[in-house]
Formats: structure tokens, C-alpha cells, sequence
């Protein structure tokens, strides 16, 4: 049996981290809506779109798709947004002591995941703001969609013996398009043409991977200040984000 854990968490398991910890935090909301751009990611990576998961309110501790496995093997899975899990009597649970919802490409060379556990979670827009202030609504300005790169893990609930899985987005440093922004960090956005190779779990060279360990936007941006990351009610005017 494979099972969810997760869902939007409630405030107060979000803040065994502390709430400037989580605001502090890059990419912590994103949204994955049904769309043209949707559609077409999902058929480039050859999954079916009835297996994926839409919000517009990707939380930390949320149940989302992530995209794993070779060109034979591929599919979606449903994921806990929190790479750590803990073992408790109701089950397993966002880990108090990690908050681990990102992976911070320092740390890659020292995650097993990052050989063999990579993942691409599937994304329309995400918020980002500098430091909890003026968040913005970031979604490419030609519809597509973005494919984020990720680590996946695989959990046995010793409480029901279900598979359960987890994931986290790694982070890169800060683009200098996005400075006024976020300046610290933004998300792996991984190009078309390496999708396969990022996924293939067979490809455990990971020093071919270290050149996408760079900060690039894919297309450009369409930025919107919103009212709070959850909401994403605009509050002023949207303007571009030039990817060259």
C-alpha cells in the first residue's frame, strides 16, 4: 500500500520551526494549476496529467507530484513536501528537528538522493519575497510550465507497513534578475533538454549534473506583488523578468 501524508499543515506543526525560519526560507508556496503549460510538461516527461496533483497553495508540509524514474520506468508519485519524515504513533510526520521542504546545493554531495533519489516536481508559478516582506507571484510569461529539481525519499510507516515518500526542491544561489526580489537563493529550474538525465536513475555520475547547479531562469518571468503567499490576491502591477 502507498499512502498520503501531509496536506496543507496547520500553522502550529509549521512552527516547531519558528515562523522566521519558515518565512526566511526560499521557495516555500507554489502553485500547480491545470493549464496549457501543465499539459505540455507533462506530456514531454511521458506522464499522464490524471496521476498529478493541482493546487494553488503548495505548503511546506503539503501532499504534492513528483516525477521519478528513466524513460522505461517513469511516473508520478504523491509526496510529502518534506524530505524528513518521523516515525510517530499517528504515523509519519514532517520531521520537528529538519525542515527540509528545500535542499541547499551545498549539502548535495554529501545526500545519497542526490545519486540516485532525483526527482522533478511539477510547478506553474511559486512566491517568493525578501525576507518575508513584499512577496511576489513568479510564473513564466509564456504559460509553460517549470520543471523543478529535487531529491525523493521512500518511508515505511511501521505504524500500517505503507510506502510513503517525501521530496525537497534544491536551492541555488541568488539571481541577480531576481535581487530585489529574493537575492539569497532561488529554485532549481531544470532545462528541457535534461530532463531524462536528470531522472535516470542509472546516471549516478553526478558531476555531469554540477553545471545545472547554477542560477537559470528558463524563460521569462511575469512578477505580480501579492498580498500573502497563500491569497496570492495582486496588489500591484505585474512586470517582467527578462531570463537573458
Amino acid at each position: 500500500k502507498t499512502r498520503r501524508v501531509g496536506g496543507n499543515l496547520p500553522f502550529s506543526l509549521l512552527a516547531c520551526c519558528g515562523n522566521r525560519a519558515y518565512k526566511a526560507r526560499m521557495c516555500t508556496n507554489f502553485a500547480h494549476i491545470r493549464n496549457h503549460g501543465s499539459r505540455a510538461l507533462a506530456a514531454w516527461l511521458d506522464v499522464s496529467t490524471q496521476g498529478l496533483i493541482y493546487s494553488r497553495d503548495f505548503r511546506p508540509g503539503s501532499t504534492i507530484s513528483i516525477v521519478t524514474g528513466g524513460s522505461g520506468d517513469r511516473g508520478v508519485k504523491a509526496a510529502t513536501w518534506w524530505l524528513y519524515l518521523q516515525q510517530t504513533n499517528q504515523g509519519l510526520k514532517p520531521h520537528r528537528d529538519y525542515f527540509s521542504v528545500n535542499t541547499n546545493y551545498r549539502k548535495l554531495p554529501e545526500k545519497p538522493e542526490f545519486r540516485t533519489h532525483r526527482c522533478i516536481i511539477p510547478a506553474t508559478a511559486f512566491v517568493e519575497s525578501q525576507d518575508g516582506k513584499r512577496p511576489h507571484l513568479l510564473e513564466p510569461a509564456d504559460g509553460s510550465a517549470i520543471a523543478f529539481g529535487g531529491l525523493w525519499k521512500e518511508w515505511t510507516d511501521r505504524a500500517t507497513g505503507e510506502i510513503v515518500y517525501s521530496a525537497s526542491i534544491i536551492t541555488l544561489p541568488g539571481h541577480p534578475a531576481l535581487e530585489n526580489i529574493h537575492r539569497k537563493s532561488m529554485p532549481l529550474w531544470l532545462p528541457r533538454d535534461r530532463h531524462d538525465q536528470w531522472l535516470d536513475p542509472e546516471m549516478t555520475d553526478t558531476g555531469q549534473l554540477y553545471d545545472l547547479l547554477s542560477p537559470t531562469l528558463q524563460a521569462d518571468l511575469k512578477a505580480t506583488l501579492i498580498d500573502r503567499a497563500g491569497s496570492k490576491v495582486p496588489i500591484g502591477q505585474s512586470f517582467t523578468i527578462s531570463h537573458g
